[in-house]
């Protein structure tokens, strides 16, 4: 009688069914990861472009962009206007990254400073899509999320 080796269909047919009934089972773990990921990411840009608006501020006694129209960086493709990522990258002195899914609008109102920080898909547990910044010209600087 001779020893065979390997595998029967059974055997092959539970294995299979015990890998698809953890992966079934580690999906949601994995979108609630990556979505605390991405809302973390999120609250530190908003923490770094705040700190370099005020750093920014204290150089030019005013914040960045110059008080009109706000500089909006998609999270892909191109920026309007075309230099807006390296425009930011220069005067508040971080960087941006892009192919995150994370979107970012500054806007200057002279008092006031204003930074949205945005994705098409919740970035927190409670479902908001949206992460505000104020920062006002006596110093007074307020995180909280939106949208």
């Amino acid at each position: 009688m001779r020893k065979q080796t390997g595998f029967t269909l059974i055997e092959l047919m539970v294995v299979i069914a015990i890998v698809g009934i953890l992966a079934v089972t580690a999906m949601p773990f994995y979108q609630t990861w990556q979505q605390r990921a991405y809302g973390s990411e999120a609250t530190l840009m908003m923490k770094k472009i705040m700190d370099g608006q005020i750093m920014y501020y204290l150089d030019q006694n005013q914040f960045f962009p110059i008080a009109g129209p706000g500089i909006v960086i998609p999270s892909q493709g191109t920026c309007s206007p075309g230099t807006a990522i390296q425009d930011v990258e220069n005067a508040l002195k971080i960087t941006i990254p892009q192919g995150h899914n994370l979107n970012y609008q500054i806007n200057n109102y002279g008092e006031e400073c204003y930074v949205i920080i945005w994705a098409s898909f919740p970035l927190f547990k409670d479902g908001h899509r949206e992460l505000h910044g104020r920062l006002e010209k006596g110093g007074a600087t307020y995180i909280f999320p939106g949208g």
